[in-house]
């Protein structure tokens, strides 16, 4: 099997699948990518390397379609387009995945022998975490759902959520940033002007206020200057980023290390990433959107699970904590895996 790069599409196999898919007619391409993924999961040990490359393939169309998802834009992929796959082929992709990463698979001991595999896992990882993402509700939804979980389970959380930020405020921070401010965030700053102190509300970094956001903004665009170090990207790859873009509006920080979101032109423009004092920007493994970000974050919260690769908890001061899964003290005292919003407080 002839191949040239790391990507879905980058080799012999993917590009006759790509192939495939553009011979059939339009209303079989669907089943195609099923059967491509189904294969993987149906074969017997070890896995066929061509079954490896095919589900992948077909893992990227899936996630094209999700939200955060890129689209497959390889010369190699298929021409013609992809009608809307059924919602059900994301989890059987995921599935698909795990079992081309996992041992015995051909095609992942073919690329362990090489330099290219560490940048090989991290674009399955990718394109999991894409299909993992849940579809975005309304952003004042989500805040509802936070709110009610907290003031239910957490109220000294709750407590610290500021009210909405002021309509005027909010119109002279976007003037004074020079950057019109995107819908979902317009819509959350309609629920809270950021918390009132610092506190592990969420998974990521602290949600600030409006002069916060402004003044953090300030900070970073009179340290970055006009100095390439910090204007011009450096990376590679998914991350080519600098450390400061003044179409960045951190929306969230602590500590220096703030979540931003990316306002300048192109298929990027909403997307949720990080800026770190001493590290240049990260999109590669940030949220599609504002808005995903705080459905995934209530959805944690009423269901159970995870958000940012963080579990929320309960300190015991009845305090909502997020950390890594799996974790039973914070500096010696107890934590209680948070309860799904449907237990009673006190009950788990």
């Amino acid at each position: 099997m002839g191949t040239w790069d790391v990507g879905p599409f980058d080799n012999d196999t993917a590009a006759d699948f790509g192939g495939t898919l553009d011979e059939a007619a339009e209303a079989e391409r669907p089943g195609l990518v099923r059967g491509a993924l189904a294969r993987v999961l149906d074969a017997e040990d070890p896995l066929d390397q061509r079954l490896a490359v095919e589900a992948v393939a077909a893992a990227a169309l899936v996630a094209a379609q999700c939200p955060g998802g890129r689209p497959v834009t390889s010369a190699y992929g298929p021409d013609l387009p992809v009608p809307e796959l059924p919602a059900d082929l994301r989890d059987l992709a995921a599935r698909a995945l795990d079992r081309v990463a996992a041992e015995p698979s051909e095609l992942r001991e073919l690329w362990a022998d090489t330099d290219s595999h560490p940048h090989w896992l991290r674009g399955l990882d990718l394109l999991r975490r894409v299909l993992a993402f849940p579809a975005p509700q309304p952003v004042a939804r989500s805040w509802a759902r936070i709110d009610a979980w907290t003031r239910r389970h957490a109220p000294s959380s709750y407590a610290l959520l500021a009210p909405p930020a002021d309509p005027v405020e909010v119109e002279a921070a976007q003037e004074a940033m020079g950057v019109r401010f995107p819908a979902d965030l317009l819509e959350s700053l309609a629920c809270h002007d950021g918390i009132t102190e610092w506190a592990n509300l969420l998974p990521g970094q602290p949600p600030m206020s409006v002069a916060g956001m402004v003044a953090h903004w300030r900070m970073c665009v009179e340290i970055a200057g006009d100095d390439p170090d910090l204007t011009q990207p450096h990376g590679d790859g998914e991350d080519d980023e600098p450390w400061w873009h003044p179409q960045w509006i951190p929306w969230a920080q602590s500590d220096g290390h703030s979540q931003v979101i990316d306002m300048r032109e192109g298929p990027g423009q909403g997307r949720l990433g990080t800026a770190a004092h001493d590290e240049t920007g990260r999109f590669g493994d940030g949220w599609p959107s504002l808005a995903v970000y705080l459905t995934a974050v209530a959805d944690a919260l009423d269901h159970g699970g995870e958000a940012d690769d963080m579990a929320p908890y309960l300190t015991p001061q009845g305090e909502l904590w997020w950390d890594f899964p799996g974790e039973t003290e914070l500096n010696g005292d107890p934590l209680t895996p948070a309860p799904p919003a449907d237990v009673a407080p006190g009950r788990g």
